[in-house]
């Protein structure tokens, strides 16, 4: 009867009570359980990253030493080869032999120069891939240095050191007032570098390059964007920009080895922080990063 005579709303309530209690008792070690296999899960691609990272910097590293090799023996060569061609006008011949000169001279002066800067021209470019793969590998393995940053400093001192592609391509860069963060100083100049140089890079033949900064903070979280009237991408190419190595085919536009936008993307994730992208072909694109407001952010 004691508990018929409780007044209906305290009944009501320790039902409840006994219903959440129950609730939590039977769901408990549920969640503890994928609390924890999520935890595991994140150690394993920490690691797995951290595998992946060592294996770019080893391999391109150790690329390196055949790769000088290529380089200085083809240049070698090159010289033997006009030492030769200069031995072989010397040469006091006639009949078929004269013959056999002229033809031999034509191969020193016409074929052997042409495959040796098919050569040289792809000893460039593997030289250009590996040092992308040790910037990658570097980026990742790098002890960030988070401080407290001035990002109206940081970005002007990058456009300055772009002054000379700004001033070539006859950009206009505008710089809106930025909020300060956290960070590491040399990594988040290197994204900026990157995402104001795709700009001016990408940018479109029909109309001077615009290129503007801005940037706001939103609670915890400050979020900076740069701005182009570019070429754009197009949308089924907008996840792949990410990649490493990953150029989007038919740009018309020579240079780089599609390593920039991978390399924002590392520095990104090493401050906890994200990168996305707006774009429509022809019109320009947008690229946001979004990094912590405060150094407590990064413990």
């Amino acid at each position: 009867m004691n508990g018929l005579s409780e007044r209906p709303e305290a009944l009501r309530e320790k039902i409840i009570g006994l219903g959440e209690k129950s609730i939590r008792k039977s769901y408990y070690p549920e969640l503890q359980k994928r609390i924890r296999e999520l935890e595991e899960a994140k150690d394993l691609v920490e690691r797995k990253n951290a595998e992946l990272e060592s294996y770019l910097y080893v391999a391109s590293h150790d690329l390196r030493s055949p790769l000088v090799n290529i380089q200085g023996f083809s240049a070698r060569f090159g010289k033997q080869a006009e030492e030769i061609k200069a031995l072989l006008a010397l040469m006091a011949v006639e009949g078929e032999n004269l013959r056999l000169r002229e033809e031999a001279l034509g191969i020193l002066s016409e074929k052997v120069p042409r495959s040796l800067e098919f050569i040289r021209a792809n000893s460039e470019k593997m030289d250009r891939l590996l040092n992308g793969l040790l910037r990658v590998s570097r980026t990742g393995r790098m002890v960030l240095t988070v401080r407290p940053l001035d990002m109206d400093a940081l970005v002007a001192s990058v456009v300055r050191g772009l002054s000379y592609e700004i001033e070539e391509s006859g950009a206009r860069v505008t710089v809106g007032t930025l909020p300060p963060c956290a960070g590491d100083e040399e990594l988040l100049s290197q994204a900026f570098a990157n995402l104001i140089g795709n700009a001016l890079k990408y940018r479109s033949p029909d109309r001077p390059p615009e290129i503007s900064v801005t940037g706001v903070r939103s609670l915890d979280r400050c979020s900076y964007t740069v701005r182009d009237n570019g070429i754009g991408i197009a949308e089924r190419h907008l996840e792949r920009v990410w990649d490493v190595f990953y150029r989007v085919a038919g740009s018309g536009v020579t240079g780089g080895e599609g390593l920039g936008l991978s390399i924002v993307k590392r520095i990104a994730d090493k401050h906890r922080g994200s990168v996305s992208l707006e774009s429509r072909e022809g019109e320009g694109s947008a690229f946001t990063l979004t990094i912590p407001a405060e150094e407590t952010a990064h413990e």
